[in-house]
């Protein structure tokens, strides 16, 4: 997948997004130099997330016009549903037939767009629809990929979860696995589970955060962070690998 990603980052004016209704709510996320965390740490965690590109013949990205720095610029577009980009790539083939959607983890396309690429282009991150109303209904006011965590109380600590002895940070791009998740949790804590509060932040927000974030404590929970990708992505993914065999 790296050697895919080389060719991404060259211009990228060829395919470009007609921007409708079905792109709002995306995240545009401006690059910065990885401080926080260290560039290996965020990749790591960045790693076990899928998502989906839309490339054309030549081998580069579907884009979207956004406004950056009061400027309009082509951004690359990424899919967090790949049934959303399969939707985007009918549309993308009227303009060119060879196009199409490719899978890559998410740690692979922040190293080569943003970590590698000297002119840091900015990257607009497609949520999953039915997430994004989720989130929506969590907080009015919500833009962005929606992850949603749990905690003791609206301001008491984060759930963790307990992996070879060590504490994770769960965040989850799907609320019913986030859910699933509680469902065990009441199990075992029944009074505590009551008390329960499901919050929602962008994914976008967590990257600025990682890169950039100077506070200790936060960078003590970033530390902690797991990414679990939706469930139904996943069974998606496996889909397609059972179809092409």
């Amino acid at each position: 997948m790296r050697q895919l990603f080389a060719s991404l980052l060259r211009p990228l004016p060829l395919l470009t997004a007609l921007v409708s209704g079905s792109l709002l709510g995306g995240g545009l996320v401006m690059p910065s130099p990885a401080e926080a965390l260290g560039e290996e740490a965020i990749v790591d965690k960045l790693e076990q997330v899928p998502v989906f590109v839309i490339l054309n013949s030549d081998g580069q990205p579907l884009t979207a016009a956004a406004e950056v720095d009061d400027q309009e610029v082509k951004v690359p577009v990424v899919f967090i549903d790949g049934e959303a980009a399969e939707e985007f790539l009918l549309r993308a083939r009227e303009e060119d037939p060879s196009a199409q959607v490719a899978l890559v983890d998410l740690g692979t396309l922040y190293q080569e767009t943003v970590l590698n690429d000297a002119e840091q282009v900015p990257l607009l991150y497609l949520p999953i629809g039915n997430e994004l109303e989720t989130a929506v209904r969590l907080q009015s006011n919500f833009q962005g990929v929606p992850l949603f965590i749990a905690r003791q109380g609206a301001d008491g600590p984060y759930l963790t979860i307990n992996q070879d002895g060590q504490a994770s940070l769960p965040m989850f791009f799907s609320r019913n696995d986030l859910q699933t998740l509680l469902d065990r949790y009441q199990q075992t804590n029944a009074d505590a589970a009551d008390d329960v509060v499901v919050q929602v932040l962008s994914l976008e927000w967590l990257l600025s955060m990682m890169a950039s974030n100077n506070d200790p404590e936060l960078d003590a929970q970033l530390q902690q962070v797991r990414l679990f990708p939706s469930t139904e992505v996943l069974n998606y993914i496996r889909a397609q690998d059972a179809e092409s065999n």
